[in-house]
């Protein structure tokens, strides 16, 4: 039987007293994050890979299936899930970029309040699930893109949570379509979900465990089939599967944690900031009280307890990843969840011989506290950049005729603002892609770039990350102008000399500025 939480007013579902039977805390915590996330705003930096990610959800709003629209290394629904925010803002006339980000506010409140239901009905205890929700909630860096997205990690979050929830409640089937889920946002995700599944079907499942294994199979393959057959009516099934599995199977080197221990702890703490510690501590908790499942008598007292080892399986299996592939602190986000039950975990464990007030007085101090750290966090890290960004795009084109067009290197954010597309699904250049198109565009890289001049868009942007070489390959064609919050302008020269000097003019062109000087290839 599934753990229940328990209920302090005796009432059973069913008409009106179902109503009167809903857990008054969910809207509690549901309204808590959202109070959170509201405050920490949705004006935040427009980064590259938010960029990349809100030009493909504008794509697939525009009829563009993913990885067409844009070549990226994620899963479809990277794209296909801020695509809904961009039609819902094309349906109501409003602006693509706040309205994804909302959209995605509400999938990171469903993530906590998904992870109270999970931490309340494994251990049977409301200040359990209090607990656990708690902690999600602090977590600084996912405060950072609940409201600052669209980032597919959050809705990937989100559906790893659901699959815990669904091992809690022996739902095999569920948890396959949530795991999958949870992968068609971001591959990495299945290591530890797959495995929390797979071993909880087989340490749980009472109706028979290959019955339980194949109602999880069944469950995966859905999202995958409904996924495919649009992919092959839309004739890039080719292009789906190049950019979910093959390009990071062939053309990604690993990065290992350990490479450059010191600054990926610089890099924790950084993001993370004093809930880094949280994350550790919930991640220690996880295994030890799992090793309480070994006593008979501790899973009498605990009957949640059961559940753990899985748990603690897809955590092991998670950080194993991580230590073979690590690019930066988001990369933590698959284990956000097992480093939450944690904590609710060890809190259900500390407090189990506690009356019942005092235990709920406990998860009530825990929770309050938890929330200070999330709206410190949340108002101290407020800003406004995303409008900078759009006053730096608007001067700049305020210059050109209204049907400007622009080519993005590694800076999609112009395209975002403006609404306009890129001339090809090439943006970024790192990770394996510039293999990748080694092999699939005529004349490799260098072909690419001498494309690009020959298409004369009026506008490049480049990242400001982008090396030197790579502007060099584009003049005397085109000429630096000046610079945006994290990307410069390059403009074509054949504009001719008064527009040149009305870019710069708008783009706050710097003659002492390095970029100015001509480079060479």
């Amino acid at each position: 039987m599934p753990p229940r939480p328990d209920r302090s007013d005796g009432v059973r579902p069913g008409g009106v007293s179902r109503l009167r039977a809903i857990d008054p805390l969910v809207p509690a915590v549901a309204g808590v994050s959202l109070v959170v996330y509201v405050l920490h705003g949705f004006q935040g930096m427009l980064s590259r890979d938010l960029g990349i990610y809100s030009y493909a959800g504008q794509q697939v709003a525009d009829g563009v299936p993913p990885y067409l629209g844009v070549l990226n290394r994620a899963g479809p629904l990277a794209h296909v899930l801020p695509g809904v925010g961009a039609l819902v803002a094309r349906l109501g006339g409003l602006d693509d970029v706040i309205t994804m980000r909302v959209f995605f506010m509400l999938m990171a409140t469903a993530a906590v309040c998904v992870s109270y239901l999970l931490g309340r009905d494994l251990f049977r205890s409301r200040g359990a699930g209090l607990v656990t929700a708690s902690a999600m909630l602090a977590v600084h860096g996912f405060i950072q893109y609940a409201s600052n997205g669209p980032r597919e990690k959050t809705p990937m979050t989100l559906f790893v949570l659901g699959a815990l929830w669904a091992v809690t409640h022996r739902r095999w089937f569920t948890a396959g379509v949530l795991t999958s889920l949870a992968t068609l946002c971001l591959q990495t995700a299945f290591f530890s979900t797959f495995t929390t599944v797979a071993v909880g079907a087989l340490l749980l499942a009472t109706g028979g465990r290959v019955r339980a294994l194949a109602r999880i199979a069944v469950g995966g393959l859905v999202p995958v089939a409904v996924l495919g057959t649009w992919f092959a009516l839309a004739g890039s099934l080719g292009a789906a599967w190049d950019g979910f599995y093959a390009i990071n199977r062939r053309y990604t080197v690993p990065n290992p944690l350990d490479a450059e221990r010191e600054m990926v702890w610089d890099d924790l703490q950084g993001a993370y900031g004093v809930t880094v510690w949280l994350l550790l501590a919930g991640t220690i908790l996880l295994v030890l009280v799992s090793l309480a499942a070994l006593s008979r008598r501790a899973r009498a007292a605990e009957p949640g307890l059961v559940v753990l080892p899985a748990m603690s399986a897809g955590l092991v299996a998670g950080l194993a990843w991580i230590l073979q592939e690590y690019d930066a602190w988001p990369d933590l986000f698959p284990v956000l969840p097992f480093a939450a039950v944690g904590l609710g975990a060890g809190f259900a464990v500390a407090t189990h011989g506690f009356a019942r007030r005092r235990r709920d007085a406990v998860a009530g101090v825990l929770a309050v506290a938890a929330v200070v750290i999330a709206l410190t966090y949340s108002l101290s890290t407020r800003n406004d950049s995303l409008r900078d960004q759009r006053e730096a795009t608007d001067a700049v084109l305020a210059v050109l005729p209204a049907d400007a067009t622009i080519t993005s290197i590694e800076a999609p954010q112009p395209l975002v603002l403006t609404g306009r597309t890129n001339p090809t699904r090439y943006q970024m250049f790192r990770s394996g892609l510039q293999d990748y198109m080694e092999d699939t565009w005529p004349g490799g890289l260098d072909g690419f770039k001498r494309d690009l001049v020959a298409d004369g868009p009026d506008l490049v942007a480049v990242g400001e990350t982008v090396s030197r070489r790579w502007r060099a390959s584009i003049q005397p064609d085109y000429v630096y102008v000046g610079s945006a919050p994290l990307w410069d302008w390059y403009a074509r020269a054949s504009l001719g000399d008064e527009a040149i000097a009305e870019l710069r003019a708008a783009a706050g062109y710097d003659a002492d500025d390095p970029l100015a000087e001509p480079l060479v290839p």
